[in-house]
């Protein structure tokens, strides 16, 4: 297929055509989207057009995209086979410049002819998460990723960079462990990862620890492992992620301290090498490959230094897992933190994704469910022990959360470790 433009030669003050082939699912994504349409009213002379992408695109389809008259085209999250199929199938394409996690091998960058490459600076996001541990006196540190496509590459290099700069600052003084866990992937919906494999691997870590995940996907799966094994982040475990993905950081408990990368600048160079592209095809090589430094770290509650929650978020979660059940409040909390009540509350909610009331419920009915299945008390006796001044109010909560009642429950649970599922 052949790269055909209907309209006349331009000057530079004329129109010029970019389309944009995007993974729009995929954060960074979205990102570098915000920063092209910022980019794009910078420049009046510029009409953007996109074609939503994906793991299963098809090459002939974006050649039919790129044959509609557009001056040059941009590709943003896709899969490098998926350019590569569409550069065999149309030789003839417009300029072209691909925003990718981490750089071309030589022989693929050739395969671009006069196209070109904007990549994020995975060093720089290693060493920035490194600098950020180290500077909370950690000295034991670790790496998680998976092995999913899309980030797999970048991964090793963040991995690399952030343990080569942990030895430069402590020369020696510390503890290094990774996992890259999962299955090679394709599709970045794709999960397949060993549950055991990632819980084997965070008791063998000495605590504290830093954690740098490769993406808040990973960072919110570390964190819920840690959950389930009573590790308590970020006190014995800090997590770092990246990506700075609201649906992962907000949705864990406690919520991800993550490293946003300076996806706005992809965008910025990007355009301009477009631009640059439609007026010279034949720009130098080294014009044509740029890496994007610069990032920034949103601190949460998976860190101690997050935004000041580790002072009294940590504190308060504390204070409750020891005292939930001797029959304290959120008054009682505020007090122990040293904090007004109206403060606690945000920080909690914010830092852990829940309020102190209901941490205190939980804690308490942890408890309840415990000396059901594993003791003969009775229940008016496991009542008192888990803070709760009448068993009916108990009676009421309990079968209104797990659908039936604390005697069926003991009769189907004796001896069980496993916690019921709530019904609501």
């Amino acid at each position: 297929m052949a790269f055909h433009r209907d309209r006349r030669k331009k000057s530079r003050v004329d129109e010029v055509y970019l389309g944009m082939v995007i993974n729009t699912p995929v954060k960074p994504c979205r990102d570098v989207l915000l920063g092209i349409l910022e980019c794009v009213r910078l420049h009046p002379q510029v009409r953007l057009s996109f074609f939503h992408g994906n793991a299963a695109t098809s090459p002939r389809n974006i050649a039919d995209f790129a044959s509609s008259g557009l001056d040059a085209l941009l590709f943003c999250g896709m899969r490098w086979e998926i350019v590569e199929e569409f550069l065999r199938e149309m030789p003839d394409h417009p300029p072209i410049v691909v925003n990718l996690y981490a750089p071309l091998p030589p022989d693929s960058f050739a395969k671009l002819g006069r196209g070109g490459t904007v990549v994020l600076d995975n060093v720089d996001i290693g060493r920035a998460a490194a600098d950020f541990f180290v500077e909370h006196g950690i000295k034991n540190f670790a790496f998680f990723g998976s092995k999913v496509y899309r980030e797999y590459v970048a991964g090793e290099i963040r991995r690399e960079a952030f343990r080569a700069r942990i030895e430069e600052r402590l020369d020696g003084r510390e503890t290094f462990a990774s996992l890259m866990e999962g299955k090679q992937a394709e599709n970045e919906d794709y999960w397949d990862g060993d549950h055991q494999e990632v819980e084997r691997f965070i008791r063998s870590l000495p605590k504290p620890c830093g954690i740098f995940a490769n993406g808040d996907r990973e960072a919110y799966r570390f964190i819920d492992a840690c959950n389930h094994l009573g590790i308590v982040v970020p006190d014995q475990m800090e997590v770092i992620g990246v990506n700075d993905t609201e649906n992962f950081c907000e949705a864990s408990k406690p919520s991800i301290s993550s490293i946003r990368p300076d996806h706005a600048r992809c965008a910025h160079e990007a355009v301009k090498m477009l631009l640059e592209l439609v007026d010279n095809p034949h720009l130098p090589p080294e014009r044509r490959r740029v890496t994007v430094s610069g990032c920034q770290i949103v601190k949460r509650g998976s860190t101690l230094s997050g935004r000041g929650y580790g002072g009294i978020a940590v504190r308060a979660r504390e204070h409750i897992v020891r005292n939930a059940c001797n029959g304290i409040n959120v008054p009682d909390v505020a007090k122990h933190c040293g904090v007004s009540r109206r403060t606690l509350e945000k920080r909690f909610s914010e830092a852990m994704g829940q309020s102190v009331a209901l941490m205190i419920r939980e804690v308490r009915l942890e408890k309840v469910c415990k000396l059901l299945r594993t003791t003969k008390m009775p229940i008016s006796e496991v009542t008192l022990q888990c803070g709760y001044p009448l068993t009916s109010n108990l009676a009421h909560l309990f079968t209104k959360l797990y659908g039936m009642s604390m005697r069926k429950y003991r009769n189907a649970h004796q001896g069980s470790d496993k916690m019921p599922t709530k019904s609501s």
